[in-house]
């Protein structure tokens, strides 16, 4: 198989030291990340909802490979979703 490009997106809890362990799991499986993008998708100012942010990553590999980030990304705690949208 060869390397391709991946679209990774991610709605998680923004909280500290959330976005180090989302990129500590591609470090350890020696993925080098393209490009990374966050924004926050609710605030939720005083009310007791959780602020949440779209973590969007971009990163070469192999399809199985990719997939099997994205399942650990979900184990994540304060890890809501993660989807894989490339095209």
């Amino acid at each position: 198989m060869t390397a391709t490009k991946h679209t990774l997106v991610a709605v998680l809890e923004d909280k500290p030291g959330v976005l180090n362990r989302m990129t500590s799991v591609f470090r350890r499986r020696g993925f080098n990340i393209e490009s990374v993008n966050v924004i926050e998708i609710i605030d939720a100012g005083s009310s007791k909802l959780p602020r949440l942010v779209r973590l969007t990553i971009v990163v070469a590999g192999e399809a199985t490979i990719v997939e099997q980030v994205r399942k650990q990304l979900e184990k994540i705690v304060d890890v809501v979703k993660v989807s894989d949208v490339t095209l």
